[in-house]
């Protein structure tokens, strides 16, 4: 087995934070690997890995927690549910400087973040208290010591107590130790928090991305990558998934910058290709756009970077369009168009990390001049931004302000839209084996003038 495959399939476990079973199965039995079983398992632990951005970081929900009971270890006839009665103008208090406390049971374990105490004459006073939690209380840990600094002394109103970090425990006991007066200890009112993750994304792909269901379709995938993968032209039509809020870290995420299209070889596609796809669709006030390149000036410019590239039919190379004008399948002159012009990377099969070339495929090159152009001096995982420009017949290329292709088309120039995301090239009749293409965009901008 080659040291460099085996360094990769080290950097697979390390990135998923995670050990798998079946995965350290696999790392004590590597020495009976062959290199084809072993590209294998890369495959399958590149499908289960954590995405580096998958768009599921969720803004913090604080919410109020509900005690099933209180009880305290000594009360003057104020007693400890006073605490919880929403009236200030009630009390729990005890009279003792060595720990009188007062316990809520919260019923289960929950997280905690922080409470809030109004305490009984605590504008003339400060009282000093420790809060403790715990999943029995017999084991109370401290999360908050003010045995000797007490509380402000300035308000009877309710005071924030925020801790140190989130804590997951049933019970919350308060520890009192008298006050800056006198030794008693009272308490009107408790109120315990929970601050968590909600669970839903900060920001949704289209937003981050600055689309509407009026200005782009979403060719796209539900279900694992797979046999069980379904292949949606819109995925909007899919059951239960809106526009605004698609997000899926298999095909179609964010990580608040960059909207990410994800797509594996061997998934099914649309039925004028043979090559899997998770793109946009250039739309006009949500229905198919359609152009003509003789006819005014359209443009694209979007900023762009590529992670990854595929494995193809070749199992060497890898080749991903990020970027194009698609035609007609037959325009007005009886001319087989379909991609006007195919931006894409080409480099090696798998490939993450270095250098790649720029390949301009598509009818303009590959009917008009004979054959795809090729430009050296590009990376993966950098960040470019390209324009393309249809005008008077004629298409350009632009990375940034330099031009770095333009070429004349040769028939009528009809029937024209954008496309963006992730096609995979160079893909047809392979079986889906974990091999995947990534691409992100931040920003995506179309013109008609």
């Amino acid at each position: 087995m080659k040291r460099k495959t085996l360094k990769k399939l080290h950097s697979i476990f390390l990135k998923s934070n995670r050990i798998s079973g079946y995965l350290f199965a696999c790392l004590v039995l590597f020495t009976a690997c062959t290199n084809d079983e072993l590209q294998k398992v890369e495959n399958e632990a590149s499908v289960n890995e954590v995405p580096k951005t998958t768009g599921t970081t969720g803004k913090l929900v604080t919410s109020k927690l509900t005690p099933a009971s209180v009880s305290d270890n000594g009360n003057d006839g104020n007693v400890a549910t006073n605490t919880l009665d929403g009236n200030l103008s009630t009390r729990w208090s005890s009279d003792g400087s060595t720990g009188k406390y007062i316990t809520y049971d919260l019923g289960s374990s929950k997280p905690i973040s922080s409470l809030k105490i109004a305490w009984h004459q605590g504008d003339q006073r400060k009282t000093y208290f420790q809060i403790r939690v715990g999943d029995s209380t017999g084991s109370l840990t401290t999360v908050y010591d003010a045995k000797t600094t007490g509380s402000s002394g300035t308000t009877t109103a309710l005071e924030t107590y925020n801790l140190a970090s989130t804590v997951t425990a049933r019970y919350v006991r308060i520890s009192c130790f008298g006050n800056s007066l006198t030794t008693w200890n009272s308490i009107t009112e408790t109120e315990i928090y929970s601050t968590v993750d909600d669970g839903l994304p900060d920001a949704y792909p289209t937003s981050v991305i600055g689309i509407s269901a009026n200005t782009w379709k979403i060719n796209s995938f539900t279900g694992t990558p797979g046999s069980s993968a379904v292949y949606y032209d819109d995925i909007t039509t899919a059951s239960g998934v809106s526009y605004n809020t698609y997000n899926d870290p298999n095909y179609f995420y964010t990580d608040g910058t960059w909207t990410y299209f994800k797509c594996y070889r061997g998934l099914g596609t649309s039925s004028n290709s043979s090559n899997p796809r998770v793109e946009l669709r250039e739309l006009n006030n949500g229905s198919a756009a359609s152009w003509d390149g003789s006819v005014g000036t359209h443009t694209m410019t979007w900023t762009v970077k590529v992670d990854k590239l595929p494995k193809g039919e070749n199992g060497t190379t890898g080749v991903l369009c990020f970027g194009q004008i698609h035609g007609p399948s037959t325009n007005s002159s009886g001319v087989a168009v379909d991609d006007i012009i195919r931006v894409q990377f080409d480099g090696a099969a798998n490939q993450s990390t270095g250098t790649v070339k720029l390949k301009i495929s598509g009818y303009i090159t590959e009917k008009v001049l004979g054959g795809s152009k090729s430009f050296t001096g590009y990376s993966l995982g950098t960040s470019y931004t390209f324009t393309i420009k249809y005008t008077g017949g004629k298409v350009y290329l632009y990375n940034g302000s330099t031009l770095v292709f333009s070429q004349q088309m040769d028939t009528s120039t009809e029937g024209n839209y954008f496309k963006a995301g992730n096609y995979l090239q160079s893909v047809k009749n392979v079986s889906y084996d974990g091999s995947y293409g990534l691409v992100g965009i931040s920003n995506l901008t179309v013109s008609h003038q």
